[in-house]
Order: C-alpha cells, then structure tokens, then sequence
C-alpha cells in the first residue's frame, strides 16, 4: 500500500510535548524512514500520541499501527535492519504470526518498538485518518485524538485512564460521539467487555 503523506492538523505539538519525547526522536525517525522507504501507511499511538494529544508524561517505547499484507512481514523485518531496527525477540514473525505484533527494537537508541499489523477496520481507518506532525525535527503520522481515545478505553490500565482524561482535557472539540460509537462496536466485536460504561465515567470525572 503507497505511503501517504498528510498535511498537518491542528496546533504544533507544545514544547513540554516535545520534551516528554526526549531520546524516542532518534527512534521515531527511524521508524518512519523505514515504512516510508517500503511503502507502508502507518500511524503513532500509544504513549507517544498520548503525550502530544494530552498531558506530556515520560514514555519509554514507541508503538506503532501499520497496515502490511501477512506476506510481507519477512521482507518487513529484514529492511528494518538498514534503519537500526532489529527483532528483540528470536522468531519474531512466529510470534507475530499469534498476535499480529512485531516486537522491535531501535540498536542505537536502544528504544523497543511494538508494530502492531493492523487487521481491523478501525485499525485501517486509524490509519488512514493520521495526520502528520513535527516534533523537533522528526515528522510523522499521529493517531487521531479520537482513535487513541479508543484504544486506551479498550486497555483501562491506570496510565491509560490518565491519557484518557488528559487527552480530553486538551482537546476541546473532540468527536466523542464517534469515540462512543467505535469503542461500543469493537466491544462487540472482539466478545469483550463493555468499555463504554467505564469511558463514560471517566468523561464524566472530567467535566466535573
């Protein structure tokens, strides 16, 4: 699938954003020259986006969704190794192959990498819905405020809820109706629990 550059949304990532970054530049860097060379949409979530999108906070790796057919991944991997990137875990694609994650690791920066291979639709419309954005001098597709909303409720770890609350509070104009819909749909689909009611309770806390 070609790489689509997108113009970039909203508001600059803050200063303090981009100090929470620190030393996962380098990586990030990497990691976007990598799928850009092969061609792989791709977006930034986890920590990364959190930071950007809400409250910065310290993270230590850099998670990543892209879109990649099954028969790539070997291929994948290997061209990883010309950006500094490598396996972190021996038969990588085995275990990818159970989980659909590829589990990484940046040498220079010594920053581990989680390349989720997206499956789901929300996870191609996460994708395809990223824009890009600048941190220092690194540039690449950030995960929807929305999207990452999402994928913190589906996790509800304590640090997830506080990206949850600090996304919110940052973002005044957030589509919370579509965040609703999405959260209550995978639910369903994945035959897991429903996360609308502890999202809403979280909202709720918020806008106290």
């Amino acid at each position: 699938m070609a790489s689509r550059r997108k113009p970039a949304h909203g508001a600059p990532p803050r200063s303090a954003a981009r100090a929470a970054l620190g030393g996962l530049t380098q990586a990030l860097q990497a990691v976007s020259d990598w799928l850009a060379a092969e061609k792989v949409d791709f977006a930034v979530v986890g920590g990364v986006a959190a930071s950007l999108h809400g409250k910065p906070r310290v993270t230590k790796d850099v998670d990543v969704v892209a879109l990649a057919d099954d028969a790539t991944w070997e291929e994948l991997v290997e061209a990883a190794a010309a950006h500094g990137i490598f396996p972190r875990i021996d038969e990588v694609l085995d275990f990818a192959k159970n989980t659909r994650v590829l589990l990484l690791v940046h040498r220079p920066s010594k920053i581990e990498i989680d390349l989720s291979l997206g499956m789901l639709p929300f996870e191609s419309d996460l994708v395809h819905r990223a824009r890009a954005v600048d941190v220092g001098e690194v540039r690449f597709p950030l995960a929807a405020p929305e999207d990452v909303i999402v994928m913190k409720a589906l996790a509800l770890r304590p640090r997830d809820v506080a990206d949850i609350e600090g996304i919110v509070e940052s973002n005044a104009e957030l589509d919370l109706e579509r965040v609703r819909s999405t959260l209550s749909q995978l639910s369903a689909a994945l035959e897991s629990d429903d996360h609308l009611s502890r999202l809403d309770e979280i909202l709720r806390s918020v806008r106290r």
